[in-house]
């Protein structure tokens, strides 16, 4: 039976199971992209909590030419947001920077770059946080939040467990610095301690490249999931393992921690400083003795202040008689400066505020009085945020400071206003004073002494001085116990007053024949000592001449005194001539060693001497003794060689002054 023919086969076509490669290219790109997003939306929302106050900043251009303000609940869908390469660590209001500061989140932060030539450097990120963290922990420095890989080297931020007002800043800028190593500026109390901590924190660091200048308020780092452009790496999370990990800290901890100091400790050190000066004040009062003023720790009102009291009284014109006179806006914007520098303070709003029932009204409104003093206000953020400007090669406060003249040019008020509400700073007429009339009217209202009357009393401290010594022969310091004021104070009275100069005072009205007027211990200060009884009378001796009161070399700078002509034979001067003999004897000097006929015998010292006496002779004497040169034959090499060895030839010259001038 014949076999039915078989069909043919068919083979069913192979699936395309496997891609292209372009396309699983594309397809891990997406993954990667994808990954990076989620870092970069949980390092952001990490940093920065939704609903905060206060703008982020996130800088899209890799040139730092655009930066995007943000509020943080735009951060999870703003386009701005999933592009950025960099995000601040902080939130401001207006703009990014200290004056603008809303709320404080980072509390410290280091940017540790790892570059060539340092041990660390070709070591995976990973190892070198771990030696961080072990370094941390010996040092007894809390973990960071989270340390990032920034591509060519490592971020660790220590994060705030709940946002912090502007006011902070300062005393986290101090942190920051300490924590890089920075020894802290505490005078002269524990400076082993301070050195120590501030050994140890720059420690942590050794081997790496901190960035100091990473360490103001408005700082940015990269985000989580960019690629650093220099590097071509991706930035990526070290520590913790997960942005759910990160641990959040404390500013009292973190200082107590970081600081030479804690804050008990340094509480405890004012209360025993405070104490011991209250014992000094109480004890000098027990006893008699004069007491220093207290100083003034806050800032004071002074001329500001007077001003701003002035300008006060122009505003109570009213709008209509202010509107009239053209100088609302002026008055407005002087009181603001006066305001900014007496440290009152204040901002526009507060400011127009309370102006406006004074100068609202025909064409000025609330709204422009508080843009027209918006400049006042910000310069006033600038400056207690810290911020200086360059002047003339100099730091200069940000805030205005106009020179009190004008002030009178800008409101140039009438004679007839000024008379009528008892102006005397703002008239136009006003004398001026210069700084030192000024300081010579502190001094009086201060009741400093005045130079007349300083003067006066010098002469008859010298006089008493020389008195005493004549008599019975006392001691400076005998003599100043006497008349009750310090040793320097009767040797500066002697100095100022030679005995051939000293004249019989004649007593003032003030003075009284059972009591002796006498300086205070210190003239400067301004206080008067109580009269205090006059020595009992002692009755001269009769063979002994008086003996001239021991004196001292005055440490001021009085005027030189009249130098003797230079002698026709010393044309090269003295100094030439006392180099020369030197040179002579050290001459002589060597050759003997080298003949062997003495060794050590005469020290450069020695021969510096032997010259200095024959110079001294031959001045004296008006003519050369000695056969050697008037003038070295070397004179640098010759002083090259006195400065290894010590000797400043200055100081052996002879003195030209007179014999009766006492050294």
């Amino acid at each position: 039976m014949p076999l039915t023919p078989r069909q043919a086969y068919a083979v069913p076509p192979v699936p395309s199971v496997l891609m292209d490669r372009a396309d699983v290219a594309t397809l891990l790109r997406e993954q990667e992209e994808r990954t990076a997003l989620q870092a970069k939306l949980a390092h952001l929302r990490t940093v920065h909590a939704p609903r905060a106050r206060g703008n982020a900043t996130v800088i899209v251009d890799s040139r730092f030419a655009e930066g995007v303000q943000l509020r943080t609940r735009e951060l999870a869908r703003d386009p701005a947001a999933h592009a950025a390469s960099h995000v601040s660590l902080q939130r401001h209001y207006e703009a990014r920077g200290a004056h603008a500061l809303a709320r404080v989140n980072a509390l410290m932060w280091a940017d540790c770059e790892i570059k060539p030539g340092s041990p660390f450097f070709g070591m995976p990120p990973q190892e070198i946080a771990g030696i961080l963290l072990a370094r941390m922990d010996a040092a007894g420095i809390p973990r960071p939040s989270y340390i990032l890989f920034s591509g060519r080297g490592l971020w660790c931020v220590w994060l705030s467990r709940r946002p912090l007002r502007a006011c902070v800043q300062a005393r986290v800028r101090r942190l920051i610095r300490c924590l890089w190593g920075e020894a802290v500026q505490t005078g002269a109390a524990n400076a082993e301690r301070v050195r120590a901590k501030a050994a140890a924190n720059a420690a942590v660091w050794a081997g790496m490249d901190l960035d100091w200048s990473v360490g103001d308020m408005a700082r940015v780092h990269r985000v989580a999931g960019s690629v650093n452009e220099k590097s071509q790496e991706r930035v990526r999370l070290l520590w913790p393992e997960s942005w759910e990990d990160v641990q959040r800290h404390d500013l009292d901890t973190l200082a107590d921690a970081v600081l030479p100091f804690s804050r008990s400790e340094t509480a405890l050190y004012r209360e025993e400083r405070d104490a011991r000066r209250a014992s000094r004040k109480a004890q000098a009062l027990a006893e008699g003795g004069p007491v220093a003023p207290p100083r003034l720790r806050t800032h004071s009102r002074g001329l500001w202040g007077a001003v701003e009291a002035e300008l006060l009284r122009v505003l109570s014109l009213g709008p209509d008689r202010l509107a009239r006179l053209e100088k609302r806006d002026l008055v407005c914007f002087h009181l603001a400066v006066a305001r900014a520098r007496t440290g009152v303070g204040g901002d526009a709003d507060s400011w127009a505020m309370e102006l406006g029932p004074y100068v609202v009204g025909d064409g000025l409104t609330q709204e422009n009085l508080r843009a027209y003093l918006g400049s006042v206000a910000r310069r006033l953020r600038q400056h207690k945020a810290g911020e200086v400007r360059m002047h003339k090669g100099k730091a200069v406060t940000p805030l205005y400071t106009p020179k009190l003249a004008k002030v009178r040019s800008d409101l140039n008020l009438p004679a007839d206003l000024c008379d009528e509400l008892g102006l005397t700073l703002l008239r136009p007429d006003a004398p001026t004073q210069t700084a030192t009339e000024r300081s010579a009217a502190r001094r009086q209202r201060e009741g400093a002494t005045s130079r007349a009357a300083h003067a006066q009393t010098l002469a008859e401290v010298a006089r008493l001085a020389r008195e005493f010594q004549a008599a019975a022969d006392l001691p400076v310091t005998e003599i100043a116990r006497i008349l009750d004021c310090s040793r320097a104070t009767v040797y500066r009275a002697l100095d100022a007053h030679p005995a051939e100069t000293v004249v019989e005072s004649v007593p003032s009205e003030e003075t009284v024949s059972e009591s002796v007027a006498v300086p205070a211990r210190n003239l400067k200060g301004g206080y008067a000592s109580p009269a205090c009884p006059a020595p009992p009378e002692t009755p001269a001796p009769a063979a002994p001449a008086a003996k001239a009161p021991e004196a001292r070399p005055s440490r001021r700078k009085s005027k030189a005194a009249p130098q003797p002509q230079t002698q026709p034979w010393l044309i090269h001067g003295p100094l030439q001539r006392l180099l020369a003999l030197y040179e002579y004897y050290r001459a002589r000097t060597l050759e003997a060693e080298r003949d062997g006929q003495r060794q050590g015998w005469c020290s450069p010292w020695d021969n510096m001497m032997c010259a200095a006496s024959t110079l001294q002779i031959e001045m004296a004497d008006g003519r050369p003794h000695h056969s050697a040169p008037l003038k070295p034959w070397n004179e640098a090499k010759l002083l090259s060689h006195l400065a290894r060895v010590g000797i400043d030839p200055y100081l052996y010259l002879p003195c030209p002054s007179p014999e009766a001038r006492l050294h």
